[in-house]
């Protein structure tokens, strides 16, 4: 005999990636969209800061920003993940993501929960960015984020370009903008 559950079927949970270079805007806009979708936020530098308690401005490839290190904060990042599409948990990654196989990754534990996987890549121009830099570097309190002109320079040219379906933002629009497009991306009136 079959039974047909009476359960409701449970929508698949939401996982953004915002992947770009540093300064870009992308914890603006997760936090954007935390919000709206209901969703974890998990950035990079939150993870760092937790793991790496006595993380202080490091020269890029050194301390808490070498390569190791850098590997333990995405391999948390994925645990995280996984953990929270288990339980049927939603989220937003927020991270330069600056190696084609740290995003296939997340792609791939979103195929695993059979979670709907949306890439979008964050732009800004260089003018921009830098004049956050140089903000950033005003302010008596610390930030989460402690990228400046220089780490921006070496993810710039270690950045790999994306083949897996995503789509472009560009900081510089009006945020309501790119919040529709990001929707649109979602509701699938947009395809990747």
């Amino acid at each position: 005999m079959n039974f047909i559950s009476s359960k409701p079927r449970r929508k698949p949970p939401l996982v953004i990636v915002l992947a770009g270079l540093p300064g870009t805007g992308k914890s603006t806009l997760a936090r954007k969209l935390a919000r709206k979708y209901r969703l974890e936020h998990i950035s990079t530098d939150s993870v760092r800061k937790r793991i790496f308690r006595d993380v202080r401005r490091n020269t890029f490839g050194r301390g808490s920003y070498n390569t190791k290190q850098r590997m333990v904060v995405y391999d948390t990042i994925y645990y995280v993940l996984y953990t929270l599409l288990k339980n049927g948990v939603g989220c937003v990654l927020d991270g330069t993501f600056y190696q084609e196989r740290l995003r296939s990754k997340v792609g791939r534990i979103c195929a695993r929960f059979d979670a709907m996987f949306i890439l979008v890549i964050v732009d800004c121009p260089d003018h921009i960015i830098q004049k956050r830099f140089k903000e950033r570097e005003k302010r008596t309190r610390r930030t989460l984020s402690d990228a400046d002109s220089q780490i921006y320079e070496k993810f710039k040219k270690l950045f790999e370009p994306t083949a897996l379906p995503h789509i472009e933002v560009n900081m510089a629009s009006e945020h309501n903008e790119i919040l529709e497009r990001i929707n649109n991306a979602i509701t699938g009136k947009d395809t990747l």
